[in-house]
C-alpha cells in the first residue's frame, strides 16, 4: 500500500476514535449518531438523528438533571434522569433508593404514564417514554421512596410526527460563553450544593483582620517572686486545669539567703540584732529618767526613740531571715512565713504551667498563667480609611479557620467595648473590640479571625454566598450552571459582605444558580486539564 493510503487510513481511524470517545451512549441504545437499530447504512439511506434534549429543574427540594431523545409518536425514548437530594444547603446528596414516573400530560387532558421501578444505578433512573399521539405535552416525574419523594415538572416539550419534524424544530447551535464541565457521578462524590443569586437585605460592612483575646481582667500570670526552689509534695498544677480563685497552685521555697552566706553567720547576725535591741531600749530608759531631772534636753530622748525603732526592725528582718534560710536548707516549707504560696486570682483554667517539684526557678520566671475563657474579646484592625465607617459599628461577624459556621456578635450576642483613637502608625489600622461570649470553650484566645464590622447602613442588592466566591490568580471567581452538569467561569465584581453573602455588583444576575458548595474542587477539576468524558455510559 503507498504511504499516501496509509495516511488517508490512519486520519480515518483518528477521526472514529474521537467519535467514539465523545459520543453518549446507553445501555440498551445505540451511540448517539446511528440510527435506532445500530447499523450503519450508507450515507444516502441514512436516516437524520433525533436530537438530544436536556433539562435542569428544582422543585420540592429535588435536583432534576435529564438528557433525553426528542419524542417521536410511537418511538421509545429513554430518559436518563438524574435525581439529587437537594434539601440541605450545605451539600446535595445522591438518591439511592425509589421509583420514577414519567407523566406526559397532553393539552387536551390526556395523560400517558411510564415508570422505572427501580433506579438504573445510584442517583440514575430511567424510565422509556413512548408517546401515541403527537402534540405539545407536559412532562412530570414524580419521585417515590423513603429517602425523598416529590414532583419535578420537566416543562413543556413536543412529540413529534417524525424524525424529520423533531430535527426542523430543533433550535439551531450557537457559539456562547464556553462552560467548564462537572458530571453528577463528580458531584455526588464530594460535597456540592448550588444557590440561585437572589435579592438580599444585607448589612454594609468593611473588611479586616482580627484577633480573640482574653477580657481584660481576666488573664493572670503568676511569677516566682523571689529564687527559690518549688516544693516537694506541694501542688503540681496542670494545662487546663480548672481552678477557683483564691486555690494554691505552687508553694516556693526561697533560696538566695543559701546562696550568699551559711547558717553561723545568720545566727550571728540574729543575736547581733538582737543585742543591739536590747542596748536600745535601755539607752530609752535611761533618757526618760534623765529627762524626768532635767538633765538632758528632750530631743536626746527623741533620738534615743528612734535608735529603738531602727534596731527592733533590723532584729526583725534577722529573725525571719534566720526562719527562711533553715526552711531552705530543709527543702520544706515551715511555720514562721518560710515559703510563698502562688495562689490564683481568678476563676478559670491553667492556660500555661511550668511547675517541676525540687527545681530551683530564678526570680521573675513565668510558672502559671490562668484565664477566664467565659467570654473573650475580639479585637479586629480596621484600616485607617474605613475607620470613620466604624465609629458606631453595632456589631460585627467573623469566621476563623477550623469553623464551618460564621460567629455574631451585636446586642444580642455581645456588646462593642471600644474604638481606638490612635492610628498604629506601622500598620495604619484603629483597633475595635467586642466583646463575646464564649461558654462552650470553643473559641480559643489568640486565634485570628476574618471580621465584617457592621456599618449600621443596609441595602438590598443581588446576593450570592460567600462560600461560592474562589481566587483564581487574584480575581474573585463563581461557577454558574449552564445545566445539571456544566457551569459557566465567571469573574466578579464583589460588594458588601453580610452574614455569610457578598453582594454581586457584576458578572452574576438575579435568579441564575451558582456552586455554593464544592467551588473548589470545581476550580481544581479545571486546573489540572483533565476534562472528564463528555457522556455517560448508562
Amino acid at each position: 500500500m503507498s504511504r499516501p493510503h496509509l495516511l488517508a487510513l490512519a486520519f480515518a481511524c483518528v477521526l472514529a476514535a474521537s467519535c467514539k470517545e465523545h459520543g453518549h451512549s446507553h445501555e440498551g441504545e445505540a451511540a448517539h449518531g446511528h440510527d435506532e437499530g445500530g447499523a450503519h447504512p450508507s450515507p444516502e439511506a441514512a436516516e437524520p438523528e433525533r436530537p438530544d434534549l436536556s433539562v435542569t429543574a428544582y422543585q420540592d427540594g429535588l435536583e432534576l438533571f435529564m438528557e433525553y431523545p426528542s419524542l417521536m409518536v410511537g418511538q421509545p425514548s429513554p430518559l436518563v434522569a438524574h435525581f439529587t437530594d437537594a434539601r440541605n444547603p450545605d451539600g446535595f446528596k445522591v438518591v439511592t433508593k425509589g421509583r420514577v414516573t414519567a407523566t406526559l400530560r397532553y393539552a387536551d387532558g390526556a395523560e400517558e404514564r411510564f415508570v422505572a421501578e427501580k433506579l438504573l444505578r445510584d442517583g440514575i433512573f430511567k424510565p422509556e417514554v413512548r408517546p401515541t399521539k403527537p402534540g405539545e405535552a407536559t412532562l412530570t416525574l414524580r419521585l417515590e421512596g423513603e429517602q425523598v419523594a416529590g414532583t419535578v415538572e420537566a416543562g413543556k416539550v413536543t412529540v413529534h410526527p417524525t424524525v424529520a419534524a423533531a430535527v426542523a424544530a430543533a433550535p439551531p447551535e450557537e457559539a456562547g460563553e464556553p462552560t467548564v464541565p462537572f458530571l453528577k457521578e463528580q458531584q455526588w462524590k464530594t460535597q456540592y450544593a448550588t444557590t440561585p443569586a437572589e435579592a438580599r437585605v444585607l448589612q454594609g460592612g468593611v473588611r479586616a483582620n482580627g484577633e480573640l483575646k482574653p477580657v481584660a481582667g481576666q488573664a493572670a500570670e503568676l511569677s516566682a517572686p523571689v529564687a527559690g526552689r518549688v516544693l516537694v509534695g506541694g501542688p503540681v498544677p496542670h494545662l487546663g486545669q480548672a481552678v477557683k480563685k483564691g486555690d494554691v497552685l505552687v508553694r516556693l521555697v526561697p533560696t538566695s539567703v543559701a546562696g550568699t552566706t551559711d547558717l553561723a553567720t545568720v545566727e550571728m547576725e540574729a543575736a547581733r540584732a538582737r543585742a543591739e535591741l536590747g542596748l536600745a531600749e535601755r539607752e530609752v530608759t535611761r533618757a526618760e529618767e534623765m529627762l524626768a531631772a532635767k538633765a538632758i534636753p528632750e530631743k536626746q530622748l527623741d533620738a534615743a526613740r528612734v535608735a529603738k525603732e531602727v534596731a527592733a526592725a533590723r532584729a526583725s528582718a534577722a529573725e525571719r531571715q534566720l526562719a527562711l534560710y533553715r526552711g531552705a536548707q530543709s527543702g520544706a516549707g515551715g511555720p514562721g512565713g518560710s515559703t510563698f504560696e502562688l495562689r490564683s486570682p481568678l476563676e478559670g483554667v491553667v492556660s500555661f504551667a511550668d511547675v517541676t517539684p525540687g527545681a530551683v526557678v530564678e526570680p521573675g520566671k513565668r510558672l502559671v498563667s490562668v484565664i477566664n475563657p467565659s467570654r473573650l474579646w475580639l479585637e479586629a484592625k480596621v484600616y485607617e480609611a474605613d475607620a470613620p465607617k466604624v465609629e458606631r459599628s453595632p456589631g460585627a461577624s467573623f469566621t476563623v479557620a477550623g469553623f464551618s459556621r460564621e460567629f455574631t456578635v451585636d446586642e444580642q450576642t455581645g456588646r462593642r467595648v471600644a474604638v481606638g483613637t490612635v492610628v498604629d502608625p506601622a500598620t495604619r489600622t484603629v483597633p475595635v473590640l467586642f466583646e463575646l461570649p464564649n461558654p462552650d470553650g470553643a473559641l480559643k484566645p489568640g486565634m485570628f479571625a476574618k471580621v465584617t464590622l457592621y456599618t449600621g447602613e443596609t441595602l438590598r442588592a443581588v446576593a450570592i454566598p460567600e462560600s461560592a466566591v474562589v481566587d483564581d490568580n487574584g480575581r474573585p471567581t463563581v461557577f454558574v450552571m449552564e445545566g445539571g452538569e456544566s457551569f459557566f467561569k465567571r469573574a466578579i465584581r464583589p460588594g458588601v459582605r453580610s452574614g455569610g453573602w457578598v453582594q454581586v455588583l457584576d458578572g452574576v444576575k438575579e435568579g441564575e444558580r451558582v456552586v455554593s458548595r464544592g467551588a473548589y474542587e470545581l476550580k481544581l477539576s479545571t486546573a489540572t486539564g483533565a476534562i472528564p468524558e463528555h457522556g455517560h455510559a448508562h
